[in-house]
């Protein structure tokens, strides 16, 4: 059950005004805050959603406890999201030529909300030295059992790495499920070298996909907190040290059943019948590429804050 104790309302994280206006009301009350932040999952309908009206910031209003959300992360297991581990680690490989076309050497890398490892299984793998940080202790240990990738449980702000220390940090799917980007992008430029870079990917609110979704747009899940478009991005890396190098859209992999799954976020009648379905025909393991509507950004440190 949904307790107010648990909720508050806070200012925009980027302009700070507390001036906005309601973009999408709750259509669910009745939940445990506490079941609904995890690595893959989320539940649609359970928060208000506002607009800054200064900034135009598109964020999560009251929101539950940081605190909360940090120790429902921390105490996660996700079986299905390794699962997955194949088609993850064909996304991240492609992902990974996508960073070194704008790094300037293979040096030391940073991946923030690290889950499993599969990203910097890739790095590592083409000769980077690996770093990450990751929540959920059950993940971070399952990464370096499998992969030995020096994952460091805990959160990127309380990870006290050594400043000017990193070639590259990534974020992918992260900075949304923050509770203060802010932070998280100045101890970013903090811990990495002079015109180091940056990669974010994340749900693009502005994009064409989430305009005709509306309310019913895929991303707009218990578990993000944060909803930015190319405008909102680009000023938050602006005011942190960052010159945006490039925006893109963002490809990935997964197998055609957990797709299929993933669509009982909106019927799950359908989705159960049409996992029947592909098993039947033996095709629930085809790699399938898609776009969902996520965007890549590259931004470059260019000044100390």
């Amino acid at each position: 059950m949904k307790n107010s104790e648990d909720y508050k309302y806070t200012n925009c994280n980027l302009c700070n005004s507390n001036d906005y206006s309601i973009k999408y009301k709750p259509t669910i009350s009745d939940f445990n805050p506490e079941k609904v932040f995890s690595a893959s999952h989320g539940i649609r309908g359970t928060q208000q959603i506002v607009k800054c009206k200064t900034c135009g910031l598109i964020y999560v209003n009251p929101r539950i406890n940081p605190k909360m959300i940090v120790n429902a992360y921390s105490d996660s297991q996700d079986e299905l999201y390794v699962s997955q581990a194949q088609g993850r680690i064909t996304t991240f490989l492609k992902s990974l030529k996508f960073v070194e076309r704008y790094a300037p050497a293979k040096g030391r890398i940073l991946d923030v909300g690290a889950a499993a490892g599969f990203f910097l299984y890739a790095a590592k793998s083409s000769g980077w030295q690996t770093y990450g940080v990751e929540p959920s202790k059950w993940m971070a240990d399952w990464g370096n059992a499998k992969y030995a990738v020096n994952i460091k449980p805990g959160v990127l702000c309380g990870s006290k790495y050594d400043s000017n220390f990193f070639d590259v940090v990534t974020m992918w799917d992260v900075l949304e499920h923050t509770a203060d980007p802010m932070s998280e992008l100045r101890e970013t430029n903090r811990i990495l070298k002079k015109d180091g870079i940056l990669i974010i990917n994340y749900p693009n609110i502005g994009s064409t996909l989430a305009r005709l979704a509306g309310s019913k747009w895929w991303f707009l899940l218990s578990v993000h907190l944060f909803y930015f478009n190319h405008k909102t991005i680009t000023k938050y890396l602006e005011a942190n040290g960052f010159e945006v190098v490039k925006i893109s859209r963002y490809m990935q992999t997964l197998n055609l059943e957990h797709l299929v799954a993933m669509f009982g976020l909106y019927n799950q009648f359908v989705s159960k019948l049409g996992i029947k379905i592909v098993k039947a025909l033996k095709i629930n393991n085809w790699q399938i590429p898609y776009y969902a509507s996520q965007a890549n950004v590259v931004a470059r440190k260019t000044t100390d804050i």
